[in-house]
């Protein structure tokens, strides 16, 4: 935080520092009210948020020179080339088959319908973690068995609370999740710090899951439909790529960088791919210049998560600009008479990742918005950066999919509605009573906050590793 001798003035005095905050919030608002609020539209809030920053600042060129310091910060080249990996890998694990794979593993055990929202939330669960990502999930997963489900009798509420569970589950606790980077880069804090640290309070929201879908699935089953054709059509030859996910978690939990972890488990299971005949050469990369066409695994991985990575510099350099004017250090002195207690610092947190996850329509998006001055709050109290983390985590993911215009949210609503297992008058929200795991998580943190549960303070470890990881 700069003190005030440093800060960037603005005309009209701090209310001309605030108006970039509020044409941020302004045009985003704008944006949901249109239906046009997603990662590849968020930028232009952005834009205009730091267009008004410019031509209100008394110095323009300081106002600059914030902003590129913000988006220049060593945080932001680590997410950046992180998030890319991953898209990588994702791409991968779906395009070898995996999903496939482990759908076959869950279908064909010969269970009941009874049963298929617990299987579509454990597979949903295992695929996410495996890829880190809650959409690609739902996108991969969805189509198959949510028909499966709703043919063998499972209700399609249920069956589409489970898929979602299951993919938000992935995307709390999985190295690569866009989440866990944002959420530990933004403390401070190692990806295997935090992972580590958080699994506690995921397994038991997804215990309660489990046991929620258990007991609605055996009550709320109806007849069998026909879905033995989908169930056989799936095959098992992916699971032998079940080995890259294991491989990388494995490595990272043995002190691996998350980037060189993700650049050399890539590697191999391209090499695992072809070899194994799952994947093609075309599969990899092609490109067809003249036609202007360009595909396969590196493309889409990385074009995929162009936009997150473009939002993120973008927001993180008006971070640069709202700290160079005072408006954290503003915020935070009208919050600090009620976060004098750790407690109360850790509630803060605990709400304003939900105000950011309403805003932004977006739970990484959320995290990176509203990371410093989680951060300032944490380090007022000394508390350990995992801590923050997994606070912000916890809550922008299991939040986020009552957020009817997420993206991850309105793509379940789509492949409920086009694989015809719901009316056409279907709602998603009717299907949010069901989203156990995020329920869970909520209210795991909420009493994780209140009685200190995993609250850890700063070592001289985690001192070291923060100035590592943020190079301050």
């Amino acid at each position: 935080m700069n003190n005030n001798s440093n800060r960037l003035e603005f005309r009209f005095g701090m209310f001309g520092a605030f108006l970039p905050l509020l044409t941020l919030l302004g045009v985003i608002l704008a944006l949901v009210l249109t239906g046009w609020v997603h990662t590849k539209t968020l930028w232009v809030a952005c834009l205009a948020s730091m267009l008004v920053a410019v031509v209100l600042a008394k110095k323009p060129a300081e106002a600059s020179e914030a902003m590129i310091g913000g988006m220049s910060r060593k945080m932001v080249a680590v997410m950046a080339l992180a998030w890319i990996l991953a898209g990588i890998m994702g791409k991968l694990l779906r395009a070898s088959g995996l999903v496939d794979s482990l759908v076959w593993l869950g279908v064909n055990v010969g269970v009941s319908g009874a049963f298929l929202p617990l299987i579509t939330f454990i597979i949903a669960a295992l695929f996410s973690t495996a890829t880190g990502t809650s959409g690609g999930s739902i996108a991969a997963i969805g189509p198959l068995m949510l028909p499966v489900g709703v043919g063998l009798g499972a209700h399609p509420l249920l069956m589409i609370g489970a898929l979602v569970s299951g993919a938000f589950f992935g995307d709390n606790i999985a190295p690569i999740s866009d989440t866990t980077i944002a959420s530990a880069y933004t403390q401070g804090a190692k990806i295997k710090t935090v992972v580590k640290s958080r699994l506690k309070y995921a397994f038991v929201a997804a215990g309660f899951s489990i046991v929620m879908f258990i007991i609605l699935g055996i009550s709320m089953q109806t007849g069998a439909g026909g879905a033995g054709e989908l169930a056989r059509a799936v095959s098992p030859k992916g699971l032998i790529m079940i080995i890259i996910p294991a491989v990388l978690i494995f490595i990272m939990y043995k002190g691996v960088h998350l980037v060189t972890a993700l650049m050399t488990t890539n590697a191999l299971g391209i090499v695992l791919g072809l070899a194994a005949g799952l994947l093609k050469p075309t599969s990899i990369l092609f490109a067809d210049v003249p036609a202007k066409k360009f595909g396969g695994i590196l493309y889409s991985g990385i074009n995929g998560m162009l936009p997150i990575i473009m939002f993120t510099m973008l927001l993180l350099g008006l971070v640069g600009i709202f700290d160079k004017a005072g408006i954290f250090q503003l915020i935070l002195d009208k919050v600090s008479p009620f976060t004098k207690k750790v407690r109360n610092a850790e509630l803060t947190i605990f709400v304003l990742t939900i105000i950011g996850n309403i805003i932004t329509a977006g739970s990484a998006r959320s995290i990176v918005a509203i990371g410093p001055l989680a951060k300032e709050l944490g380090d007022r109290h000394n508390l350990a950066p995992k801590r923050n983390a997994n606070i912000m985590d916890a809550l922008a993911t299991g939040t986020i999919m009552f957020v009817p215009y997420n993206p991850g949210v309105m793509l379940t609503y789509g492949i409920a509605m086009s694989t015809g297992i719901v009316a056409s008058d279907f709602n998603i929200i009717q299907a949010m009573p069901f989203f156990f795991h995020g329920m869970g998580l909520f209210i795991v943190m909420l009493i994780a906050i209140l009685t200190g549960w995993g609250r850890e303070f700063k070592t001289e470890e985690s001192i070291k590793e923060e100035h590592d990881i943020t190079g301050e």
